[in-house]
């Protein structure tokens, strides 16, 4: 699977750069909104046609294909109906759903010990933090959707940083798997604020190059993980 690897790295590497440069081109209009659906719809084609030898990694497919589903509504809904009804809910929900696919795929040896209360805490300090700050323009299901994706959320990053010491995984694997866990809730923390935040909910290019650089990346270390011929 090493060719594999070096094509995805080789396609998708530079087309998150594309979408960098296009952020800066068009902001949020339709020619980096359709890039950006278009480039994660590419991912997940390549994650289903990709051959997957265990368990995990066909679990890690829906868990990609759920998060297509929100990418449908926060981009290409965005471009083609951005006063879709309930939008941003949408696609809260296919975050929670995609990332209880990835608890289920990456809770292997499941224990609590003093390891993994240590590796929760800095996580669910910050997401208390980014809560306390964008609660006063929260409220209704969009509420309760979001506290419940933190919830879980925190949950994930904890379940997929522990992956490095419950011993189920190889250490490569591991690595690959708790570093996306860390990326994708950096990534998901400034989208909170992108769609609570009313300041934020504003165009601002660093903003929208952090999220999708660290979107991007690590949706593509999960990917990477799919196509390992040894994964335990």
């Amino acid at each position: 699977m090493d060719n594999v690897r070096r094509v995805l790295v080789a396609v998708f590497v530079p087309l998150t750069f594309m979408i960098l440069g296009f952020n800066q081109l068009f902001a949020l209009e339709s020619p980096a909104l359709y890039l950006k659906f278009g480039a994660r719809l590419l991912m997940v084609l390549s994650v289903v046609l990709v051959k997957k030898r265990y368990l995990e990694q066909k679990l890690l497919a829906l868990a990609f294909l759920a998060s297509l589903f929100s990418d449908f509504f926060f981009s290409f809904l965005l471009a083609l109906r951005p006063d879709f009804p309930n939008r941003d809910l949408y696609g809260i929900v296919g975050f929670i759903v995609a990332y209880l696919f990835l608890i289920t795929a990456f809770q292997r040896h499941f224990q609590i010990t003093k390891k993994e209360v240590l590796t929760a805490v800095p996580f669910v300090g910050v997401f208390l933090v980014i809560l306390y700050l964008l609660l006063p323009y929260a409220s209704g299901a969009m509420l309760v959707s979001a506290i419940s994706l933190g919830v879980i959320l925190c949950y994930t990053v904890t379940t997929m940083i522990a992956t490095t010491y419950r011993g189920f995984f190889n250490k490569k694997v591991a690595f690959m798997i708790a570093s996306a866990g860390v990326i994708l809730f950096i990534s998901d923390m400034v989208v909170a604020y992108s769609i609570f935040h009313p300041v934020y909910k504003e165009f601002f290019l660093w903003k929208e190059n952090a999220i999708w650089i660290t979107y991007m990346f690590g949706w593509l270390l999960l990917l990477v993980v799919c196509t390992e011929t040894e994964i335990r």
